[in-house]
């Protein structure tokens, strides 16, 4: 028999992953916003780039395909999105369209590294290449964005090299 990745899955169960992976989005989203008024630390946390990097390689490197990790990565993020700003409709908070519309194109857009960062498993040298490129953005993103070097920046890029690494010496590809 020719070996498919979903040998021995059923198609339900990606779809119910799908789905938990949505809600997931859209729960961090609903507390994203509710973090903006309430947890000045939780906002950091939840409004961060390297929470949405961290969350995005764990869904690509665990999906089961390169697209599903593509489609996990935009569920995620396009969830948050639709969750924060639905919310801050309701708490009645400020936003601008341009800022709606830039994060749903980022949503849309962060299926390219979701797909690539699938290839990211194994020991190869793309995959070794693929992984500090993650992180090298991940460093990027905190000084441009952050302004500096925070702690919560650094633990964050920790996880993902965790995350990263721990498929590198667990024995490759799955």
């Amino acid at each position: 028999m020719k070996y498919t990745p979903y040998q021995g899955r059923k198609r339900e169960d990606g779809i119910r992953n799908s789905l938990l992976i949505l809600l997931l989005g859209a729960a961090l989203g609903v507390l994203g916003k509710w973090a903006d008024f309430y947890s000045p630390w939780l906002a950091e946390l939840t409004g961060g780039v390297q929470l949405w990097i961290f969350l995005g390689c764990v869904l690509a490197l665990y999906s089961w395909t390169p697209r599903r990790a593509a489609l996990h990565v935009v569920l995620l993020l396009g969830g948050m999105i639709c969750a924060y700003y639905v919310t801050a409709l309701v708490m009645k908070g400020a936003w601008d369209w341009r800022y709606v519309i830039g994060w749903s194109v980022a949503a849309v857009l962060s299926a390219v590294p979701g797909y690539l960062l699938w290839y990211a498993k194994g020991r190869t040298r793309r995959a070794w290449l693929m992984c500090a490129g993650v992180l090298a953005v991940q460093a990027a993103a905190m000084f441009v964005l952050s302004g500096g070097v925070r702690v919560l920046d650094l633990v964050m890029i920790l996880l993902t090299a965790a995350v990263l690494l721990l498929d590198k010496i667990g024995g490759g590809r799955r």
